[in-house]
């Protein structure tokens, strides 16, 4: 294939989170350095540097560095810094230059009673005039602000384009030029470096926002969306839509801790770190529109920590108000595939009552998958108009459950004349070609497929029909058609499940499955009413879903995957001793689902069970001494109910729902309470049971010393019950890390009636590491856990003790009075998405055939 095809073809799958290597377009003029006193020979942080007659340029950091480039033919470098004289050096165009030591002259200059002295002292933040001034800044952040009115509202309009940063135009060289001359047509300039970009993707959404301050609540109501792209075709669930909502979260610079690349910064206005985390420099008085404000730059202690470099503009009118505030992000930082990041935002003064509120919000981010690879550029623009207060009809606006409002997207599109009224400022001639530029790549046959292959790949399915909106039925998912286990051997499966576009209330779906050992034929097949419309398949939200299903399967007791399918082929992989004890279960399941925008969901159930042992499972009943019967298999009637609540948690409209691994919305508190009950005698039941558990997780933020990864539960068994239906913490034998699994437990090695478990993950971002000279430059991070649980057994269920009870498997047993734990130590980040943890076991090391220790890996794809 002709090379600029695939070369095309490659940068646009960077969109979808992959990346090609591309050569750097040429006439490039290069300059890197560093910038020192011409007295005493030290470097100079925050010198800012710009080519003459443009935008273009950047400030040095702690040590005096910097890097800059330019493919506009720029030559002249203007350097200038507070206290000493301005000097311009010439470049030549087209070169790089490396290692470049600029020398500044000093010279004595007063600003506001702060004198700038030649000699660069070493930092102190006693009788710094920038310190005090920061204090105050702090002090009096809360109370600028339009957040001290009861309530306001304001109109939010937002932007986001995605495109190839630096694309390569030379395709002269192309045997294929006249297939792709017309890409020239849709070049634009970066705001960011002023460098070609082919924007790829355009999102739009206008909605109003509501904040009222006690009790505190805060309402968006989404009014419009529009998206254009080679995404779009990808992102019929709305997931990489809610995704990048999640990592470009808005900053808001006056917490604490700023939420953004699903991380958290410490905010230089912090009012707990501010002083301790940042050093601060008055840098000069300017005029930022019409305001005199004093420019102060701040730099993070460690310029490898989560933190920001930039500048705060301060009202110099006893206010201490902030008017602008630029922030970037170190050099140094530990931060995966951001090459370069700046945000700007703009305050405007209320005439009315003098109070600030946001102006505009822009975001710029060069990502790059891998480094030498082709480079995505991402802008958001954020703009605020039509503050009001008070909120009209404030009773019912805040009455609403939830605290995002989104209608059906068919309810939120609206024609070109809206978007030409309602845009806070037009798009760019390029942002209003992407339909056009789209159709015309489509003609590509080899883009049509590749495109297609991306969807499957993310999607997980395979659509009958290529257009999006007359597909009716999806096949799938792709990865659970291969697999293994000791029973089955090879497992093959295939599946597939209906869309809204046959009908938007009913869905069909199931599987089928053979294993070439026990040749038998295993299935599922699941009806669902959603009594919401739905726009593509049954799990969007929020669900309100009567389901009915009937399956026979194979399933191993005691093994529970809670984020993928246990016939997933990356869990296949299994280490330690080979299990054998598994069984055949055949259910019939009538389900009721309901979920509210608040974050409360319940679920209740009947089910009809049939558990056929097989492998090494034995259902060998005791009846007294010298006194057995084996059961070829038992049933159970059973009716049960959950309850979840998770306050402040995204909606999320993957077919796996908001527990799947792509979701990238993890800080919500999660809280489930559910009772099972089981009936004997009716419909066949052999069993009364109640079964009664709680838990509770929760992402722990540390600010920038990362997060803690916890959970706890617990359950009792109120009855007398054979082992199966005894608690049998939930365990994992693959080679893959699973969350909320014990990694060195065998499955079902333990039985109790009532527990108590804990887990605890610490990912410390590098904390340690980015300290140690060498190892820092590894961009390694470290993550630790350990994970509990304790547990007894009454009595009377205690088959030793108890006569009419199933005797233990071999290698089961009741928890002694100690708890069973273990722990791991790992290393993260490696490659940028690899984790690599050593698991220890620390209790009931005398148990036979047990794994004392092992290691796991895992894939993490984080910034």
């Amino acid at each position: 294939m002709n090379k600029a095809v695939i070369r095309l073809l490659f940068a646009s799958l960077a969109l979808l989170g992959l990346a090609r290597q591309a050569a750097y377009a040429q006439g490039t003029t290069s300059v890197s350095g560093v910038v020192v006193d011409s007295i005493t020979g030290e470097p100079l942080p925050f010198v800012t540097l710009v080519f003459e007659g443009s935008s273009l340029g950047d400030v040095t950091d702690l040590d005096g560095n910097f890097h800059l480039r330019n493919d506009r033919g720029l030559t002249r470098l203007q350097v200038s810094y507070v206290g000493y004289e301005t000097k311009t050096i010439t470049l030549t165009a087209g070169h790089t230059a490396t290692n470049v030591r600029i020398l500044l002259a000093p010279s004595t200059i007063q600003l506001s009673e702060v004198v700038i002295r030649p000699k660069r002292e070493k930092y102190s933040r006693k009788n710094n005039p920038a310190v005090e001034l920061m204090k105050r800044v702090v002090a009096r952040k809360d109370s600028n602000r339009i957040t001290q009115l009861d309530d306001y509202s304001t109109e939010c309009y937002e932007k986001m384009t995605l495109s190839l940063d630096k694309f390569d135009t030379k395709l002269e060289k192309s045997k294929m030029l006249k297939r792709f001359k017309f890409l020239k047509n849709y070049l634009d300039t970066s705001e960011f470096d002023g460098r070609p970009i082919l924007t790829l993707s355009l999102r739009e959404k206008i909605s109003d926002i509501y904040y009222r301050r006690e009790p505190r609540s805060e309402k968006v109501i989404v009014r419009a969306t529009r998206q254009q792209g080679i995404d779009q075709s990808i992102d019929e669930y709305g997931t990489i839509t809610a995704n990048l909502e999640e990592i470009f979260q808005g900053v808001d610079i006056f917490d604490n801790n700023i939420t953004f690349l699903l991380n958290r910064f410490v905010s230089p206005l912090s009012s707990v770190l501010a002083n301790t985390f940042y050093h601060y420099y008055i840098m000069d008085t300017v005029d930022v529109g019409g305001e005199p404000c004093t420019d102060l730059a701040f730099v993070p202690v460690n310029p490898q920590s989560y933190g920001f470099t930039g500048r705060i503009y301060v009202t110099t009118d006893g206010t201490y108000s902030v008017k602008k505030v630029l922030l970037n992000v170190p050099r140094h930082i530990n931060l995966n595939f951001v090459r370069e990041l700046r945000v700007e935002q703009q305050f405007r003064r209320r005439p009315e009552d003098g109070l600030w509120e946001l102006d505009t919000d822009n975001t710029y981010v060069l990502f790059q998958l891998i480094n030498g690879g082709q480079q995505m550029y991402a802008h958001q623009l954020r703009s605020y108009s039509d503050y009001r207060s008070p909120v009209i009809n404030a009773d019912s606006v805040f009455a609403l459950t939830g605290r995002v409002q989104t209608p059906l997207s068919r309810y939120l599109t609206q024609p070109d004349s809206f978007w030409i009224s309602r845009r806070h400022t037009p798009l760019k001639d390029r942002e209003s070609g992407i339909e056009s530029l789209l159709a015309r790549l489509k003609e590509i046959t080899a883009f049509k497929v590749l495109l297609k292959t991306a969807e499957i790949l993310i999607s997980g399915y395979i659509p009958i029909n290529d257009v999006h909106e007359k597909n009716k039925l999806d096949f799938g998912p792709m990865n659970t058609t291969f697999s293994a286990n000791v029973i089955e051997g090879f497992r093959i499966r295939a599946g597939a499940m209906t869309t809204a576009n046959l009908h938007p209330h009913l869905f069909l779906g199931g599987y089928a499955a053979y294993g070439l050992n026990d040749r038998r034929w295993k299935y599922n097949a699941t009806a669902t009413w959603s009594f919401n419309e739905k726009e593509y398949h049954e799990k969007e939200s929020p669900v309100n879903n009567l389901s009915l299903q009937h399956e026979y399967d194979l399933y191993t007791p005691g093994q529970e995957f809670l984020f993928t399918s246990k016939d997933n082929v990356f869990v296949a992989w299994k280490v330690g001793s080979s299990n054998h004890n598994m069984n055949y279960l055949r259910k019939t399941r009538l389900q009721y689902e309901r979920e509210w925008l608040n974050g409360l969901s319940f679920k209740t159930w009947a089910q009809l069970m049939n558990s056929e042992a097989t492998g090494s499972l034995r259902y060998i009943v005791r009846n007294g001494p010298d006194d057995y019967t084996r059961l070829m298999d038992y049933n159970t009637t059973e009716w049960g109910i959950q309850l979840r609540f998770a306050p402040g948690e995204r909606a999320y409209n993957s077919r796996l729902g908001k527990s799947s691994v792509f979701n990238l919305s993890k800080d919500a508190p999660i809280f489930r309470l559910s009772h099972k009950v089981g009936f004997r005698g009716i419909l066949g039941g052999d069993y009364r049971y109640n079964r009664t558990e709680a838990s509770a997780s929760k992402r722990i933020w540390l600010s920038s010393f990362g997060h803690i990864d916890a959970s706890v539960r617990g359950g009792i068994v109120w009855d007398k019950v054979p082992f199966p239906l005894l608690i049998m913490p939930n365990t994992n034998q693959s080679i893959t890390i699973q969350p909320e699994a014990f990694h060195l437990m065998n499955a079902m090695e333990f039985m109790a009636d009532r527990y108590v478990s804990f887990d605890a993950t610490y990912h410390l971002k590098g904390w340690i590491l980015n300290r140690i000279p060498l190892i820092n430059l590894l961009g390694l991070r470290e993550v630790a856990s350990v994970s509990g649980v304790w547990g007894s057994l009454s009595d009377r269920n205690n088959p030793d003790k108890t006569d009419g009870l199933m005797l233990f498997p071999d290698g089961s047993h009741a928890f002694g009075t100690s708890p069973y734990m273990e722990f791991s130590l790992g290393l993260e980040n490696i490659f940028r998405v690899l984790e690599v943890s050593y698991y220890r076991r620390l209790t009931y090391l005398n148990h036979p055939d047990i794994q004392r220790h092992g290691v796991r890996i895992a894939l993490h794809f984080d910034f």
